[in-house]
């Protein structure tokens, strides 16, 4: 497993990289202190990464450029925006932009492995704080509502059945796929099958849709 891994900050990096090696027995961290040299690694990189992790601020960098130009050079390969900012208006704008997960530096060492796993697994990352029960107030300061995401506000999650809604709310948890078997006893490929059927009902075509569509009909 090949992960590029872009921030400023050097014991940030060095700690992070640590954390990174208990997701796999060959985990290889291409360490950057830049978004330039991120760029350069990338380019010179032979084999496909399976990861970016990517700091919200670095000097140098517009994030909503870089993020856009990541998806677009390297669209198969999962990014992940880790910050220190909790301002829900970037964590929106940075799951627009295609990121897959934002994952607060906040975030204990248990929350930030398993939402690497769920995003490696395909899933997408939503942090809590993204759901604030004052909307009206976090969207006036710039921060999207969850029907503005999804772009759609004429869905209910009453159409599922109650193993369906178990998943879905395992999901919002950030579980993967197989943490959701383990919890529910169910094979993977149960899961899988599940989660079809929920993206089917809601109308939804990914994992961040649908866990908005839950927080907006909770």
């Amino acid at each position: 497993m090949k992960i590029f891994l872009a921030d400023d900050h050097p014991l940030y990096r060095m700690a992070l990289s640590g954390l990174l090696a208990q997701l796999d027995n060959e985990v290889e961290v291409v360490d950057c202190c830049d978004y330039r040299e991120l760029g350069d690694a990338l380019s010179a990189a032979t084999i496909r990464p399976d990861l970016i992790l990517l700091d919200l601020s670095m000097p140098g960098m517009d994030y909503e450029i870089a993020i856009p130009e990541l998806k677009r050079s390297y669209p198969d390969v999962s990014l992940i925006v880790v910050s220190g900012t909790e301002d829900t208006s970037d964590m929106s704008q940075v799951l627009n932009l295609g990121a897959e997960g934002f994952i607060p530096k906040s975030s204990t060492r248990e929350v930030l492995l398993s939402a690497i796993r769920l995003v490696l697994s395909g899933g997408k990352y939503i942090p809590s704080q993204i759901f604030s029960k004052d909307e009206s107030t976090e969207t006036k300061s710039g921060a999207l509502s969850s029907t503005q995401i999804l772009g759609k506000g004429d869905v209910s999650t009453s159409a599922l059945t109650k193993r369906q809604r178990n998943v879905l709310d395992l999901m919002a948890e950030g579980l993967s796929n197989r943490e959701i078997a383990n919890a529910l006893n169910l094979a993977e490929s149960t899961v899988k099958v599940h989660i079809t059927a929920i993206f089917r009902i809601l109308g939804v075509s990914n994992r961040t849709q649908a866990v908005l569509l839950l927080k907006e009909y909770a």
